[in-house]
């Protein structure tokens, strides 16, 4: 097999699938970031903005968006001979039902790993070098940091709250260095549900320690381009041991409950949450009121059994309990904070990758003015072009990233000023009527056809013609007409298609001027029956002529034949 269309460091970590991409603006909505940029109409990942938490990658209908995947390097470390270690990620057990569980060690030996382990070994290190921090700095608010994401997000978007990051590295990167430390010159994979994993590996602080990290789904496709069934697997045990109660980190809570971090324990609030739009909310209240709090957030709805790559067919509900079961029958080891291994340190900086330009007021109001929005008022906010506010909307047009025709209500009523300029452009009548047959509505063309101006609207058609054609409509006779009427107060013949518009209650008569060619169609017959009739002389002139002709001839044959007689008599004689 050749391994170099696995090979994929120079794509980004979520990309768009163009084929499948259809401008639903679904992810433009739920990015906590703004990453997504609109361009004819194909939704675009900006790689300097994305902090991988997969969430559109999560929400997209289509399966537009994607993840790069890193499975071919495994394939490669191992057809170059290196000695591997694999370490899953504690989630696996809401990924695997429990029978694949038990078999999972047995087929990742057989496909050549030599180290099977459990992330949650390292997380238990991260929980209680968590927990030690607290206690160390009593007097600030501390963000934990076992989650890539959320330490994306305030990297990227909150710089201000980088001192607030607890020192601590997540437990991928301390399970890393166990095992790295333990078994000198093992390479490393990590296997989990989350994509922000792949960038929390490129850090600088991590790139040393993690060399491949896959999702479960890329895990399943390794074991099935070896042909390895977990059914033909025996059961077997991990090679590592877990304390405590760190196999339920991937639930919402799960550090503060592993490291028994509480309010009691650290006398401050302690507060656990799950989801972007939770985290950003809680995030900016905390740059306004840097209160003294413990925070534990999770940027997956419900944790990470909620991660873009688990399985859709299985709700989060379900997933937290197969975590639970899981734990409740493989419990942690006691261990105290004495066991804690040295190397748990992580430093976070602020990432420049993107900087995001200012623009003025002027700038700002140009581009609300392009779409219609000449005063605040005309500000729906309507959020159907995915962004909060028009007001945002437009920033993201200055910036790159829309395009004004993102705008719904805009789109809308250029749709409608473009239906009204064919009406008005029609050079066919058009009339407008509500059920009392009175008019709303002219164009130019029925003026013209009928004499009349705006100065009828709200008149019955009838002040201008026989309405018996629209009264069958209104009699429910019909919903529908088509008719060849003839106004000869107009000297207006016409072909008049008449129909209702139900949900609005209003009839519409369309009438096609056929004057002309009717004209041209009776000048055309008489000079039909004026040829024929010529024809018909022309012809009885001929055979007169003919029969004259042959009276003459006759007349002249039988004379010449009687000179002709008396000649020969005359020569006889």
């Amino acid at each position: 097999m050749n391994n170099n269309q696995f090979q994929a460091e120079n794509i980004s970590i979520v990309y768009t699938s163009k084929a499948l991409c259809r401008d639903c603006y679904r992810c433009v909505r739920v990015c906590p970031v703004n990453a997504i940029r609109m361009k004819d109409g194909q939704a675009y990942v900006v790689p300097e903005r994305c902090i991988s938490c997969g969430t559109c990658i999560s929400v997209c209908p289509q399966n537009a968006k994607t993840y790069r995947t890193d499975y071919g390097r495994v394939l490669q470390m191992i057809e170059d001979g290196e000695r591997l270690a694999i370490s899953l990620a504690p989630s696996f057990a809401a990924y695997y039902p429990e029978w694949k569980r038990k078999r999972l060690p047995s087929a990742l030996r057989m496909f050549g790993f030599s180290f099977v382990g459990e992330t949650s070994t390292g997380a238990w290190h991260t929980a209680i070098a968590t927990a030690n921090y607290i206690d160390e700095n009593p007097n600030q608010p501390i963000i934990c940091t076992a989650c890539p994401a959320a330490v994306n997000y305030i990297t990227y978007q909150k710089p201000d709250l980088i001192p607030y990051l607890a020192p601590i590295a997540s437990p991928m990167v301390i399970h890393a260095r166990m095992i790295k430390k333990a078994l000198n010159g093992i390479k490393f994979v990590f296997a989990g549900p989350c994509i922000a994993k792949k960038d929390e590996a490129k850090w600088k602080t991590t790139e040393s320690d993690i060399d491949a990290v896959i999702t479960f789904e890329e895990l399943d496709e390794l074991l099935k381009l070896r042909n390895i069934s977990l059914e033909s697997c025996e059961e077997s045990t991990f090679d590592d041991s877990v304390n405590g109660l760190s196999r339920i980190f991937p639930l919402e809570g799960g550090l503060l409950k592993t490291g028994n971090i509480n309010e009691q324990n650290s006398n401050r609030t302690v507060l656990a949450l799950s989801g972007a739009d939770e985290i950003k909310e809680l995030l900016d209240d905390l740059q306004k009121n840097p209160t003294n709090c413990v925070i534990e957030p999770l940027f997956c709805k419900n944790g990470c059994v909620n991660g873009p790559a688990m399985q859709k067919d299985c709700n989060s509900f379900e997933a937290r309990r197969m975590v639970l079961d899981y734990t409740k029958e493989n419990q942690g080891m006691d261990a105290d904070k004495s066991m804690l291994v040295d190397d748990t340190d992580m430093v976070f900086s602020h990432n420049t990758n993107y900087t995001h330009p200012q623009f003025t007021e002027q700038q700002i109001r140009e581009v609300l003015s392009k779409t219609g929005k000449l005063i605040p008022a005309d500000e729906l906010n309507c959020t159907a072009c995915g962004y909060k506010s028009c007001r945002e909307r437009a920033v993201a047009v200055l910036e790159g990233m829309a395009e004004p025709e993102m705008c719904m209500p805009y789109m809308r009523l250029l749709a409608e000023q473009k239906a009204d300029t064919i009406i008005e452009r029609d050079p066919n009548g058009f009339v407008l009527l509500n059920e009392n047959l009175e008019i709303i509505r002219m164009n130019e063309s029925f003026k013209k056809m009928f004499s009349c101006s705006d100065s009828l609207i709200g008149r019955k058609i009838s002040y201008l013609i026989d309405p018996k054609q629209f009264e069958k409509l209104i009699a429910g006779k019909l919903d529908a007409s088509k008719e060849y009427n003839y106004y000869p107060n107009y000297n207006l013949k016409c072909h008049t298609v008449v129909y209702r518009l139900p949900e609005e209650e209003q009839i519409v008569g369309l009438f096609v001027d056929v004057t002309d060619s009717s004209s041209s169609k009776d000048k055309l017959n008489a000079l039909r029956s004026e040829t024929v009739e010529r024809a018909q002389i022309l012809i009885d002139h001929q055979i007169a002529m003919a029969q004259e002709l042959a009276r003459f001839l006759g007349e002249n044959t039988a004379h010449g034949e009687s000179l002709m007689k008396n000649l020969i008599d005359s020569i006889n004689k």
